[in-house]
């Protein structure tokens, strides 16, 4: 054996799958799917490609774990930021979170929103899921408004233009952050300034003001 390379690692070792799908999550961030190999991932986590194989089928199975994987953090990020008794104020501190997520995650934030469209026929049902979730969430915290703060209207009329707030404001949020990634259109504008304006369109957006000194 060549010294001066390192040696391989096994395969079996308990931890070994989560390495291996941290490595992919670098790998597919930077290459995006399609350019992506499982001599890539490999090479990443730094053992052979039947290590990989010995834990996933192909790059399909392990791009569709690596997105289960985070879906799965954001979503503990988001439970973490949410009030335990205020919902009406959950939505500006979720949104706030989000933005911590991606500016300290920025490989799991372009897989999620860069490389996540049509890769495999299962990403494609886990985006759905994924936004119809949050849809969910921002609703909830959009409805605990006070009623005093609400537009005026029927019960019937709030609740639609809710749903499409809520509708508008995630599918918003889907298209803006990546745009913030990679040379996009918005990432040479100033992340402070650009952050105190996603606050204030999500807010608008659902019909709420900002929270003080926000």
């Amino acid at each position: 054996m060549d010294a001066r390379r390192p040696a391989k690692l096994p395969a079996h070792r308990p931890s070994r799958r989560q390495e291996i799908v941290d490595a992919a999550i670098e790998v597919f961030s930077r290459n995006g799917f399609a350019e992506t190999s499982i001599q890539d991932v490999a090479d990443e986590a730094g053992v052979v490609p039947t290590a990989v194989y010995y834990h996933f089928s192909g790059k399909e199975e392990l791009f569709d774990v690596v997105l289960q994987s985070v879906i799965a953090e954001l979503d503990e990020v988001v439970e973490r930021a949410r009030p335990q008794g205020d919902q009406a104020r959950a939505l500006p501190r979720v949104v706030d979170a989000v933005w911590q997520w991606i500016e300290a995650r920025p490989d799991h934030a372009r897989v999620l929103y860069s490389h996540l469209p049509g890769a495999t026929e299962q990403a494609r049902q886990l985006r759905v899921q994924f936004e119809e979730q949050h849809i969910e969430r921002a609703y909830v915290y959009a409805r605990a408004v006070p009623t005093d703060q609400r537009r005026h209207g029927s019960d019937a009329a709030q609740h639609a233009a809710t749903r499409l707030a809520v509708r508008t404001l995630i599918h918003t949020l889907m298209a803006i952050h990546p745009m913030r990634l990679d040379g996009g259109p918005l990432s040479r504008r100033s992340p402070r300034a650009l952050h105190a304006a996603l606050d204030e369109v999500s807010m608008r957006i659902v019909g709420q003001d900002l929270p003080a000194g926000r």
